[in-house]
């Protein structure tokens, strides 16, 4: 028997005691998959969130557990996508995930038994490749399955150029493709879908569109199969992970990955395998709802223009959420595309500092190390840091606090610095050690050794023509059936300021009163805050101001700007943070560069002017 492992660059068979492609080839070549009517529910299961997630024990969890019809896994980042090409730069033959292979194999049997389906964007930048490898391997055994791959994303594949930027040429330009080209692959009969980039959603969506022959104008079912998409495409986020209440979500070892019971017009449950750990509840379903996205009243995707303002999340039952009220209008006639260059590179270290006035003594150290490096630089005529970031973590300063102020006797020092010659920051890491000896007591060590030099790679997102991208589903030339597209772009009406109004004497901090997630996309950040009852929607209205919450996250950078969207039908708003992340992703050097941790920081907001909680709350 055999399974495939990797390091990244490198792939090979390797003989192994499990149960691996072998059985599952021999299985599949005996049983072919086979449709349910169109009248039934479809459940669809999300196995992984992003490369690295826990896939192999998530997929194995559905396979097994979760009655599914299709398995679906999601892969790609702006970042991943920058991995994946200086993959295929080295090895032409490469440029996909090579993990999706060793998480496929161990459910080879119970894939084929239960008829499931599998649907991935593991193909990254060469979904051909990644197909005709797993096609390869499985043809070993006699297979006689059918691996679909989805092409077209990849515009510099294409010859599409853009100006450079200063001079320097785009690493990836990657258009997010939609979820028909999916569901024309199914209705091909392929049982394993690859794609490169597309919208996460589409995983789902496109599925959705195969089973139950939705047409691509209507679109309140497409914004339903596309916001079902959303709620699963970051796997156990949805089912306990990263939750508010987390001390009300049972077993995190054995969290259950997230499944979609979808109904043919659309509306859907949310739940996840029998006797697994995690959480599926009003919380969790409507944090991951307003997770990442930007105006809920047009989120737009490449099939649709999802309208989320009067969606309704209620619990049906325990770990079943159903989901309604997504109302869908025409896709914009353009792709978004995401293009990633590579500006500079950048290197970070860590030191534990322990004693009296730690902070002030961290920071101390790491500006004289700058300070040093400064003047070398100059004498070699580098030039100086493009940018400096010192956070002592544990003084408070991912909430703005000053340094000076700080009382904490063990905190650790992240340094990260900016510049455009990769021997600049090399000479830099050369000199932190010697503040062990040679500056202020308590640093007891650099975490990780001597940190190293990594490229910056800046993200551009950008519009271009839908009709002007080549897409081919399994070598055959492939164009989208829509041709009812918005000339104008839909956006929500303006934030309307209504006056407080005190109901009592009491305050409280927010996450007493709601929920909060917040996410990236690029160099903005989204802050999503959901009311625990519907009753407190009225008050925190009127509290929860764009003015407001900027005042409260001002320290995360002079050019904030704060955008707010309203959702009643969920009881919910969703504030986007433009330019709060440093350049965002691995651009920035932050340590929450992402904005996870922004709706942690604002949930110590306080309420004030209001009644008893037990007046809002049963």
């Amino acid at each position: 028997h055999y399974y495939i492992t990797n390091n990244l660059s490198t792939m090979f068979l390797r003989k192994s005691p499990f149960t691996g492609v072998k059985w599952f080839a021999q299985s599949i070549s005996r049983k072919r998959f086979l449709s349910s009517s169109p009248s039934d529910n479809v459940r669809i299961g999300c196995f992984s969130g992003f490369w690295g997630d826990s896939c192999t024990f998530a997929s194995q969890q559905l396979v097994n557990k979760g009655s599914i019809d299709f398995l679906v896994g999601d892969y790609l980042a702006e970042v991943t996508m920058s991995i994946l090409a200086a993959m295929k730069k080295k090895k032409p033959e490469l440029g996909f995930c090579p993990d999706f292979f060793e998480h496929l194999a161990p459910n080879g049997p119970k894939i084929v038994e239960k008829k499931i389906k599998v649907v991935v964007n593991a193909g990254g930048l060469n979904p051909d490749a990644c197909a005709k490898r797993l096609g390869g391997l499985l043809q070993q055994f006699g297979l006689n399955l059918k691996v679909a791959s989805v092409v077209g994303d990849d515009l510099i594949n294409q010859g599409i150029k853009l100006p450079e930027i200063e001079g320097i040429p785009y690493n990836t330009m990657n258009c997010y493709l939609g979820a028909e080209p999916i569901a024309k692959a199914l209705d091909n009969g392929a049982d394993i879908v690859i794609t490169g980039r597309c919208v996460d959603s589409a995983l789902v969506l496109g599925p959705l569109i195969h089973r139950f022959g939705w047409n691509m104008n209507e679109f309140d079912k497409l914004a339903q199969g596309s916001l079902a998409g959303h709620i699963v495409e970051c796997g156990a986020q949805s089912t306990g992970g990263n939750f508010t209440d987390w001390h009300q979500v049972p077993d995190y070892s054995n969290v259950g990955f997230p499944i979609v019971d979808v109904q043919p017009d659309g509306v859907f449950k949310v739940t996840k395998p029998v006797k697994t750990g995690g959480l599926v509840s009003f919380g969790t379903v409507a944090e991951q709802m307003l997770y990442e996205i930007g105006d809920s009243q047009c989120y737009a995707l490449p099939d649709v223009n999802c309208d989320f303002a009067n969606v309704s999340i209620k619990e049906v039952a325990k770990n079943e959420v159903e989901v309604s009220g997504a109302v869908g209008k025409p896709p914009s006639s353009t792709y978004k595309v995401s293009a990633t260059y590579i500006d500079g590179y950048k290197a970070t270290s860590m030191a534990p500092m322990i004693g009296p006035n730690a902070a002030q003594k961290g920071h101390l150290n790491s500006m004289s190390t700058i300070e040093r490096c400064e003047k070398i630089f100059s004498k070699m005529g580098m030039g100086s840091f493009e940018e400096v970031n010192v956070e002592c973590l544990g003084s408070g300063s991912n909430y703005g606090k000053d340094i000076k102020s700080s009382s904490a006797k063990e905190v650790v020092v992240w340094t990260s610095v900016r510049h455009k010659n990769k021997a600049a920051l090399e000479m830099w890491a050369k000199e932190i050690a010697g503040a062990s000896t040679g500056m202020a007591p308590g640093f007891t060590t650099l975490v990780g050794g001597r940190p190293k030099p990594t490229p910056i790679l800046r993200y551009k997102p950008f519009f271009y023509p839908k009709d002007l991208v080549d897409i081919t589903v399994d070598n055959a030339e492939f164009t989208n059936s829509n041709t009812e597209f918005s000339p104008v772009q839909p956006q929500s009406q303006p934030e309307t300021i209504i006056d407080v109004v005190n109901e009592g004497e009491c305050s409280f901090r927010l996450e007493e009163l709601a929920f909060l997630r917040s996410g990236d996309k690029g160099n903005s950040a989204n802050l999503g805050i959901i009311c625990r009852n519907k009753s407190l929607y009225k008050a925190l209205d009127s509290r929860l101001t764009s003015a407001a919450v900027k005042e409260y996250l001002s320290f995360l950078g002079e050019d904030l700007v704060v955008t707010k969207y309203n959702l009643p039908g969920t009881g919910a708003f969703n504030f986007v943070l433009d330019n709060a992340l440093g350049g965002g992703g691995v651009a920035s050097l932050k340590t929450d560069p992402q904005g996870k941790a922004i709706g942690q920081i604002f949930s110590d907001f306080v309420i004030e002017g209001l009644k008893e909680k037990s007046c809002y709350l049963s």
